[in-house]
């Protein structure tokens, strides 16, 4: 018999999952010291703190009784992960402006309580924001539109 798992115990393991691949991923990078910070401590630093609370989590839910019919997963719940793929895979091409304005109508999809308008007006306001921020305030070093490579 299979025993089911908590809501909290699932979530902790996913968490673990997730800081466990970050902190493979930066494995090899240099953290630097505390007074000149390295590529990497800020990852390293996120990757197991996201791994702590995992650990965290997953040690609460299993002394948590499984949920009744907690077994079921929405198709929404992997609506954000996709929103943040097509932002990863989106950007090289099309620019940060629209593909921030993309991702966030693809995320808009995530709620059932916002209409289309709401979605669009959204995905402007967040993209211009994003534009004006990391494009041309902070200069980050990513195509801010298709055209200028």
């Amino acid at each position: 018999m299979i025993m089911p798992l908590s809501k909290d115990l699932r979530a902790g393991l996913c968490l673990i999952f997730a800081g466990a691949v970050v902190m493979l991923l930066v494995w090899g990078y240099p953290s630097g010291t505390l007074s000149e910070i390295g590529p990497g401590a800020i990852v390293q630093l996120s990757g197991s703190l996201i791994l702590l609370l995992g650990v965290v989590m997953a040690l609460r839910g299993l002394r948590q009784a499984a949920d009744e019919g907690s077994q079921r997963i929405s198709p929404r719940a992997f609506i954000i992960p996709g929103a943040m793929t097509a932002f990863v895979l989106l950007l090289p091409w099309l620019g940060l402006a629209f593909t921030a304005a993309i991702s966030t109508l693809v995320a808009g999809f995530g709620s059932r309580e916002l209409s289309w308008k709401e979605r669009l007006l959204g995905a402007l306001i967040l993209a211009a924001f994003v534009t004006l921020l990391f494009g041309y305030g902070l200069r980050l070093q990513v195509p801010i539109w298709p055209w200028s490579f």
